[in-house]
């Protein structure tokens, strides 16, 4: 369960935005990749409870993650409202975030929404617990359950998250962040058709991952009277699709739980509807745009799961979670955009649920 964030790293993205301006947040990104290897490998012992406790616990574990990546890959579509010219291109890198809310850094624990899992050594019957995106915690779990119809129990520390790790990255601040190349081509008169791909890719020995995305932006400039007069300003329409696949193989050895034949298959996608306005003055251009995004993320955690509790014996549990995320709401988006012959380098802010910021660099030949 350690493939959290693989999703935010093909190697030669990563060498090719170490070589621009978004160190830090490349490097807050490694951090949160090599945090979670360590880290989320505590999860594994959820997998002693029941099935419906390893759903319910690792649903609100993971829940800011895999929200923050939904909206973070309904963005980063556009830099500009102005269309190509028929067989003009544009190639863009760029980093973009999801703020985390402060109310997502933990959630409530409660005994009585559990069947098997419980907290140990307090007589409280709930607790604030961390997140993925959580900082420590001293609290104990217990499972108690039966094994063979016998009573069968193991007593663990509840999983830290990465958030203090984080933080000391980027002062205060919890973002999931997201690398992004994408091309755009001008096919016919004032319509941009823009596509993120990248094919079944291995990333070391024990993951793959996919991206493929389009969209389509049409420019409408042309159809009001009044553009005619103000020509520095531009108006489109947008609607695009992303979705990212990543397999995660983790070697699992712990001292309770193992297994030869885990997989982790975590997906995403997202969807979204812009209309977008800029203003282009010298080699400045600022544009905004309003418009809505939705999507989901699943996980699926399968394999077989040899568990060893600490009294009662040992058991296998076969494909233990099944997990869904789902997010969607009104969205804005303003940003900047530096124009530099077909040079171009931009940075925005987006309003909404889980705000973000991006910045990028692009190659535009009109």
């Amino acid at each position: 369960m350690k493939l959290f964030c693989i999703i935010c790293f093909d190697a030669r993205t990563f060498n090719l935005l170490k070589l621009l301006f978004m160190k830090k947040t490349i490097l807050a990104a490694s951090v949160l990749l090599s945090s979670s290897l360590v880290k989320a490998q505590d999860i594994n012992q959820i997998l002693s409870s029941s099935k419906q406790d390893i759903n319910r616990f690792t649903n609100e574990y993971f829940r800011p993650f895999g929200e923050g990546q939904i909206y973070n890959l309904s963005r980063g579509w556009f830099n500009t409202a102005k269309a190509h010219k028929k067989l003009g291109f544009d190639i863009s890198v760029r980093v973009q975030t999801a703020s985390i809310p402060s109310g997502k850094e933990s959630f409530a624990f409660r005994n009585a929404d559990y069947q098997t899992l419980r907290l140990s050594g307090t007589t409280a019957t709930s607790a604030s617990l961390p997140t993925f995106f959580g900082g420590n915690t001293a609290q104990n779990l217990q499972v108690v359950t039966t094994n063979n119809n016998l009573p069968a129990t193991a007593t663990f520390k509840a999983p830290d998250g990465v958030g203090g790790d984080f933080k000391k990255l980027t002062g205060s601040a919890l973002l999931v962040p997201l690398p992004i190349v994408q091309v755009g081509l001008g096919l016919i008169k004032s319509t941009d058709v823009k596509v993120r791909y990248l094919p079944k890719t291995n990333i070391g020995d024990r993951s793959d991952i996919g991206i493929m995305g389009v969209a389509v932006q049409h420019e409408f400039s042309n159809y009001l009277p009044f553009i005619k007069k103000v020509p520095f300003l531009h108006f489109s329409a947008l609607a695009g699709y992303s979705k990212i696949d990543v397999n995660y193989r983790p070697e699992v050895k712990g001292s309770t739980v193992t297994s030869n034949n885990a997989l982790t298959k975590y997906s995403i996608s997202a969807f979204t509807v812009q209309a977008i306005a800029s203003a282009k003055l010298a080699i400045l251009e600022v544009y905004t745009s309003v418009g809505y995004s939705s999507g989901k993320s699943n996980l699926d955690i399968l394999g077989n799961y040899n568990v060893q509790y600490t009294v009662g014996g040992s058991t296998t549990i076969t494909d233990p979670a099944t997990l869904s995320f789902s997010g969607s709401g009104v969205n804005n988006t303003t940003g900047v955009r530096l124009n530099l012959a077909f040079f171009k380098i931009y940075g925005d802010y987006t309003f909404g649920n889980y705000k973000g910021a991006s910045a990028g660099v692009a190659f535009s030949f009109r």
